[in-house]
């Protein structure tokens, strides 16, 4: 309202009019209406001059605030209609108006034919009391106007002055018209020849269902027509009312089937986008699982290079064992020069007694009953060495048969290891298998990713399988060093040994020899004998040194002994821990084995769960389905009983126009 008032005092500025007093007044009254939002100008019975009309006209052009507009015997003259017109052409909330008594005619009439053209929201148009059917022109042009609008639904052209003219050319915008409901035409000119258009203009238009015709000189009987043409026009229009309810009571219904329907589709959606986030965390959680096995393989194969390291250290030790046995045979060796170096000088001491056994022959008779026992105590000790030679021939043997049992438990236990982890292999392929055939069936995304992770397993499955295989071959090829070394070793003791036996034999055939001699020349050792005892002495010392070289040389190979059976227990030890890995990598594939089936199950029910909201989601559109074909049969059942009333009303109407026919057609004669 404030708008409004202030739009019209600066337009009164502007065209320099002064503000109307009655207008003002009314200005004022309308903030204390109670009705607010429905405003009313009522202006009636107040003299408007053309100029406060052109700036009113201005003001309610761009109004958003009034719908009803009262302007009843104000006196307007053409200007002033034409300025209100031109205005109320481009208002958009006015709904009614009121322009009784004002003697509009002529160019005022144009003026309200270019208004009803251009307005789209004025419904109802009071124009009581004018001259507007004295110019047929003009009038005609109203009609045309009237003709193309599709807002309004009330005319009132009470005393317009319309003649049977004027009456035609309302019938004709009549027949075009889709909209006007009610007009007022009492009170004119229109004849005979004007009902009759208007009767003919009913039967054309089906929206009006009343028309008032009081004081216009038509004959009863055409009065009469145009009172069932508007009773059958109010009973369509009844009809039509109640089919537009019922259509708009459908219509809404469906809006609120298919809003719930969406509802229930988003909500559906919803649960499908929860469970894909489901699905994509399940296959997270099974890439990360994936990428733990990974990091576990690749564990286990730093545990093989370690294995492998450590392999190659026990091979070093063996290379310094076989050094130790290469230092061995050179001692060997420096203990033969010694015994040919001692024989060379056994040679020159046995030429220097025969030059000097005339000498001591008699010493030699004594001291040959102490050499004899000194040999038998000699050949005891070497009985005594040989039953320790054999001793330990016997624990030889007793080693090399466990160590041939051991390397078949070996090989047993290798074949059934190789034969469980073949099972569990094939079961494992099985049942990646069956995962395959399970994914390919229902999604192709997770089979890519799974056959890509069963792939790269398999790949470091047979990794792993040829690294176990080559550290079983380098175990093999180790324990076949450690077996040919140690019949090396064996070997050289035993040539040591008879080295040794042939070296004492060969001493004793020397001593035969010698006590031959020494029988033959007698004379010639009795005077040496103080030299040879000397001798003697010497040469026992240094059988007491051969025999503890000799007793060395044996704790050495009891040590050896011994370190081989150390690295025999360490490698026995190794193959129990590669055994446990083995155990450990099985109990790790049943655990990824069960991991996968539990991702099975998951699959399968959610797969279930899909199946069920699907066919819970089918059999509601099912439902709603029917809903809306029950509803469709029923909007075709009143569209046919539409049809069949209309085809009565068309039937009743050529009925009762026969009946004016042969009514009009006999009324002559009589």
């Amino acid at each position: 309202m404030d708008e409004f008032k202030s739009a019209y005092l600066r337009l009164c500025r502007e065209y320099n009019v002064e503000p109307h007093d009655a207008l003002m007044k009314q200005l004022k009254i309308i903030p204390t209406s109670p009705r607010k939002g429905k405003q009313s100008l009522k202006l009636s019975s107040v003299s408007l001059s053309p100029k406060t009309c052109t700036v009113l006209g201005k003001v309610l052009a761009t109004d958003h605030t009034f719908t009803e507009i009262k302007l009843a015997d104000c006196m307007l003259n053409e200007d002033a209609v034409k300025s209100l017109a031109y205005g109320l052409a481009e208002n958009v909330v006015c709904k009614r108006l009121d322009l009784k008594g004002n003697n509009v005619r002529g160019t005022g009439t144009e003026a309200l034919a270019r208004m009803l053209r251009h307005n789209k929201s004025l419904t109802s148009l009071c124009l009581e009391w004018n001259a507007m059917g004295m110019i047929d022109n003009s009038f005609g042009t109203f009609c045309e106007a009237l003709a193309v609008n599709t807002t309004l639904k009330e005319l009132d052209l009470r005393n317009n002055q319309i003649s049977h003219d004027g009456a035609q050319e309302l019938a004709s915008a009549l027949k075009r018209n889709t909209t006007l409901q009610a007009i007022d035409l009492r009170w004119n000119n229109v004849g005979i020849i004007g009902g009759r258009a208007l009767l003919e203009a009913l039967r054309r238009n089906k929206t009006i269902y009343k028309l008032s015709l009081a004081g216009n000189n038509i004959p009863t009987d055409v009065l009469q027509s145009i009172d069932t043409a508007l009773g059958h026009n109010e009973d369509r229009q009844l009809m039509s009312n109640d089919y537009y309810q019922r259509t708009h009571m459908l219509s809404s219904e469906l809006r609120t089937l298919k809003e719930e329907k969406m509802m229930q589709m988003s909500e559906l959606m919803g649960k499908i986008d929860e469970q894909e986030d489901f699905m994509r965390k399940t296959t997270r959680s099974s890439s990360h699982k994936i990428g733990q096995l990974q990091s576990a393989l690749e564990e286990r194969k730093a545990a093989f290079e370690s294995l492998k390291a450590k392999l190659s250290m026990v091979e070093s030790e063996l290379a310094l064992e076989q050094q130790k046995s290469h230092d061995l045979e050179g001692l060997v060796a420096r203990m033969k020069q010694d015994q040919s170096e001692l024989s060379s000088r056994h040679q020159s001491d046995l030429r220097q007694e025969r030059e000097d056994r005339a000498s001591v022959e008699s010493r030699l008779l004594r001291e040959l009953s102490e050499a004899n026992d000194r040999n038998v105590q000699l050949e005891a000790k070497e009985d005594e060495l040989s039953r320790k030679c054999k001793q330990q021939q016997d624990q030889i043997y007793d080693l090399k048969e466990q160590l041939t049992h051991a390397q078949a438990d070996i090989k047993l236990k290798g074949a059934q290891y190789e034969e469980k982890f073949n099972n569990e292999k094939q079961k494992n392929k099985e049942i990646l298998q069956e995962m395959e055939s399970l994914k390919t069936r229902e999604i192709a995304k997770l089979q890519q990713d799974f056959d890509d992770t069963e792939k790269q397993l398999r790949e470091r499955i047979n990794k792993l399988e040829r690294q176990r295989l080559e550290l079983e071959e380098e175990v093999s090829k180790l324990k076949s060093q450690a077996a040919a070394d140690r019949i090396k070793a064996e070997e050289e003791l035993a040539t040591v040994k008879h080295k040794i036996r042939s070296d004492e034999e060969q001493r004793q055939k020397q001593l035969e020899d010698r006590m031959r001699i020494l029988q033959q020349s007698k004379d010639e050792l009795q005077s040496h004998s103080n030299h040879q005892q000397a001798l003697i002495s010497e040469l026992q010392g240094k059988n007491s040194s051969m025999v503890l070289e000799l007793e060395t040389h044996k704790r050495r190979i009891d040590a050896q002994n011994t370190e081989l059976s150390g690295k025999n227990n360490e490698m026995m030890a190794e193959v129990g821990k590669v055994k446990l890995e083995v155990k450990q990598k099985m109990a790790q594939l049943e655990t990824e084995r069960q991991a996968q089936n539990e991702l099975k199950e998951e699959i399968g029910r959610l797969k279930r769960q899909i199946s069920e909201q699907t066919g819970k989601h089918r059999e509601l559109i099912h439902d709603k389905e029917r809903e809306i074909e029950s509803l469709q049969e029923k909007v075709r059942e009143k569209d046919k009983e539409l049809i069949r009333m209309r085809e009565e009303d068309a039937q009743r109407s050529s009925m009762l126009q026969s009946a004016i026919m042969t009514y009009v057609a006999r009324s002559p004669h009589k």
